[in-house]
């Protein structure tokens, strides 16, 4: 009798475990995957500890870039591009903790579109020359594309609850924290 209720219960697609999922997301998903929601705190904390890791590989890249092209004597422009592509994975991260924000406030199509075309901004900035006119301008385009993905990813509450992107990263019930009652 118990069988055939599971069987039942499967066949209908049960529905109480859609609404009852508990958000359980590696480390590694939180930095690279573009499904899922993170809340205002890990979204910052994400961010800081991105920024800290950034620096570190920019750092060492550049160095060995530098080695590398400079002492070929390749002109400065190879040199810009070519940070600018290696800097792809770190926008890549940026741009998959932006998303998974504005997930979890219900923010998608439009606003992912929008994320997209800054990341490509930033990557542009990233291979302009040093000093040019060019990196000025993208520079101040980025920055105005910018504040509102900021706004909305640091001041806009997260929907409470499951929506469409995922269960709500936040527990809300004693069931959910794994308190037995």
């Amino acid at each position: 009798m118990e069988t055939d209720n599971l069987d039942i219960a499967a066949a209908l697609g049960n529905a109480e475990t859609e609404d009852t999922d508990v958000w359980n997301m590696s480390f590694v998903d939180q930095l690279t995957s573009l499904d899922g929601r993170i809340n205002r705190f890990r979204y910052l904390l994400l961010n800081i500890l991105t920024l800290i890791l950034a620096s570190f590989y920019a750092i060492i890249v550049g160095v060995v870039l530098a080695v590398l092209l400079i002492g070929m004597g390749l002109p400065e422009l190879v040199f810009d591009i070519t940070i600018g592509l290696a800097m792809i994975p770190l926008v890549y991260i940026n741009y998959a903790i932006i998303v998974k924000r504005l997930q979890d406030t219900g923010r998608g199509d439009g606003w992912i579109t929008f994320t997209q075309a800054f990341s490509v901004l930033i990557l542009l900035y990233l291979m302009t020359p040093m000093g040019s006119s060019i990196e000025s301008a993208i520079d101040l385009i980025t920055t105005i594309m910018g504040l509102p993905l900021g706004i909305v990813c640091l001041f806009f509450r997260g929907d409470a609850g499951p929506n469409q992107f995922g269960p709500d990263p936040i527990p809300q019930s004693s069931q959910e924290r794994g308190v037995q009652v």
